[in-house]
């Protein structure tokens, strides 16, 4: 009878065994399958709408906030339209050149 529960206490405890490592395998390759990637490159931020932070038109530099990948990001904005830029305006960025986003107004976009 002594036998039967070491047997049965060794079968268990080779199924747990084998259990845990195929759980910690699985996790090990789903986790490797992922792709962690917080850098920002250009293409990343053309297409996105952002918020006007610092008021600019065709002639001055100002400066807007987009949320990229979970992070808020701060952008010199230009622009070529003719309108004045406010604090709190939609823009959608249609390209970046350098370190510097061009923009339009939200409005436009939907036209």
């Amino acid at each position: 009878m002594n036998y039967l529960i070491i047997i049965t206490a060794v079968i268990s405890v080779a199924i747990g065994l084998f259990i845990g490592a195929l759980i910690v395998w699985l996790i090990y390759f789903w986790r490797r399958r992922q792709i962690v990637d917080s850098l920002m490159r250009p293409e990343d931020i053309v297409g996105i709408y952002g918020t006007v932070e610092i008021p600019f038109d065709a002639h001055s530099k100002g400066k807007v906030r987009v949320d990229i990948k979970g992070s808020m990001v701060d952008l010199i904005a230009l622009t070529e339209e003719t309108r004045t830029f406010n604090a709190g305006d939609r823009v959608f960025i249609l390209q970046m050149k350098g370190n510097k986003a061009w923009v339009i107004a939200e409005e436009s976009v939907k036209q």
